[in-house]
Formats: structure tokens, sequence, C-alpha cells
């Protein structure tokens, strides 16, 4: 038996706990999939609102892509005037289904400021309207069109990096098994907060956290029938069997999780195969925690960390 919501609550820091109660408490209770899909979209990405930025950068500006699907939006993150920089494609997530540009926005102007590198983050296809491969297909587009476009970037080629969180990590690995079957080079640098990485959905995590604050076993399994993804490595990065080629990697974990296992199994394999994979487990927080850089103190130093790792796999 997992263990209860107050159980879970009080593993949280307070920071963390706050952001959890207030989720819990401005909502209406989970699982959140019984509201169907508007319902959902109406409580999440209402909350994501632009509003006054916690961290400055040089410039902020939105663009328009031409995909063989229509256009694709993307919004782009300068730290300087600069030439020649380096390059994060973003991919946020929320099970694929909800999720916005808005609500990644303190963490991609954090990263973009820490790191020194010009941030793309990716508005792609949600499900249900659009089933796997659309989003992995949009942020394959991106990526190509960031070589594409670097000039008027200011951008690097040479060293694109790639990140996301959830969903959006998922994401960022189908990018690179696309490449790895294509025999196209690999990004210089992958950061990964809580991807999903696997469609078994079973594990002591999943056991555990079922009932988790943030993400419950109940909204996980949803968000993925939605998604409509078969046994296709770019969507069950577990089943790559090109791991060995991924790029130096930092993966996020959080403490309560409900997809801890899995990612935490995927890290184990993607080592044993070769890959260069750094997991830092972070205590005291759930699930949606890495975006949260405004309120939660172990997001802060999550993405610092993140950072780091980026400077590092950029160099110059």
């Amino acid at each position: 038996m997992g263990l209860s919501v107050l159980a879970m609550l009080d593993l949280l820091d307070d920071d963390a706990r706050a952001f959890a109660q207030t989720l819990l408490g401005d909502a209406p209770p989970p699982p959140y999939a019984q509201y169907g899909v508007e319902g959902v979209r109406r409580l999440f990405d209402a909350a994501e609102a632009p509003r006054h930025p916690i961290r400055p950068v040089h410039s902020v500006d939105e663009r328009m892509i031409d995909s063989l699907a229509g256009p694709l939006r993307v919004r782009c993150y300068r730290p300087s005037p600069a030439v020649d920089l380096p390059v994060l494609m973003y991919a946020h997530g929320g099970g694929f289904v909800v999720g916005t540009l808005n609500g990644v926005d303190d963490l991609c102007r954090f990263l973009c400021a820490e790191a020194g590198c010009v941030v793309i983050s990716v508005e792609y296809r949600r499900a249900p309207e659009h089933v796997f491969p659309a989003a992995a297909d949009d942020c394959l587009r991106v990526y190509d069109w960031i070589f594409e476009e670097a000039a008027s970037l200011g951008a690097d080629p040479s060293r694109i990096a790639l990140a996301g969180d959830s969903a959006g990590g998922n994401l960022a690995l189908s990018v690179c098994t696309s490449l790895a079957a294509a025999e196209r080079p690999m990004p210089c640098a992958l950061v990964l907060a809580y991807p999903a990485t696997s469609d078994t959905h079973s594990g002591p995590s999943w056991d555990a956290f079922e009932d988790a604050p943030i993400l419950c076993k109940a909204d996980a399994l949803w968000f993925w029938s939605l998604y409509g993804a078969d046994q296709d490595s770019r969507a069950v990065p577990c089943l790559s069997d090109a791991l060995s080629a991924l790029p130096p990697t930092f993966l996020v974990a959080a403490q309560v999780d409900v997809l801890r296992s899995d990612y935490e199994d995927f890290a184990t394999l993607a080592q044993s195969d070769g890959a260069d994979v750094e997991l830092r487990r972070y205590d005291g927080v759930p699930h949606g925690f890495f975006t949260e850089v405004a309120t939660i103190g172990k997001a802060e130093s999550a993405a610092t960390d993140a950072a780091r790792h980026l400077r590092a796999h950029f160099g110059r």
C-alpha cells in the first residue's frame, strides 16, 4: 500500500510543501483525469499565465517555424548581444497534454543567464488532438531549425544542448533517438528532469507514490494513454538500442515522484551501455519541482547544477 497524501506532504521541504498545498487548495481534488482534457488545461494552463520575470535576460522574442504540419512557435532567450553563443533547446512538461511556454519561462530565463546560452523553448503540438509522433516530430524540426538559423540566432551550431522536464525530457530523448537512427551527430549535452522513460508503469515508486499530490498514478497513466504511443523507441527511451550514443547527461530525480523508478532504472541502463549519465536525486521535493525556481529552493539548486553541467560541456 502506498503512502497517504499527508505522509507524502510530510516528506517535502517547507517551500515544496507550500507549493503542493497551494495546488491542492486551488484545484479540485485529484486525479485530474476525471475533469477531462479541457478541464485539466483550464486548471494548469491558466496557472501558467505570464508574470513578472524573476531573472532579467538581454532579450526575449518569439518566432514561428515552418514545418510539414504547420507553423510552430518558439520563444528565444538571449543572455547578451554576443554572437556564436551556445544554445539550449528546451521542451516543457505536462504529460504531452498540458503545459505552455509561460510555465517554463522562469526556468528558461534562469538557464539562459546561468549557463550563458541562447535558450529556445518549444511549443510542440499536444495530445490528444495530436498523438505520437507529433510532438516528437516537432521537437526534431526545431532542432534542425536551430542549425538552419544559427546565424540569425547568434548561436554556434556546434554547441547545441537539449533539455526538458517530464514529458519534455522524453521528447529531448526522442530527438537523440532520431539523430542516432540517422547516424547524425548528437547534441553536446543533455539535461533531463524526471523524464518519462518507460511504458511498463510499475516499480517501487509507482506503489509508494500512487497518490502523490502533483502527479498521481491515475493521471500518469491517463496522460500516457492520450499520447497514443506504442513500442517505438522514440516514445519509450528504455527501448532504444542507441543509449551508448547519448551525450553527457544530467538527470534530475525528485524524491516524491511516481515516475522515479522508471528514470532511475533508465539511468542505470544507459550507464551500463556506456553512456555518461549523472543521476542526482533531490530530496524533499515532488515531481514538477524543477521549473519552480521562483518558489522552491531545491529547484534553484537543481537548475544551478544543470547550468553547471551545460557550461562544462559547452566549453569555450
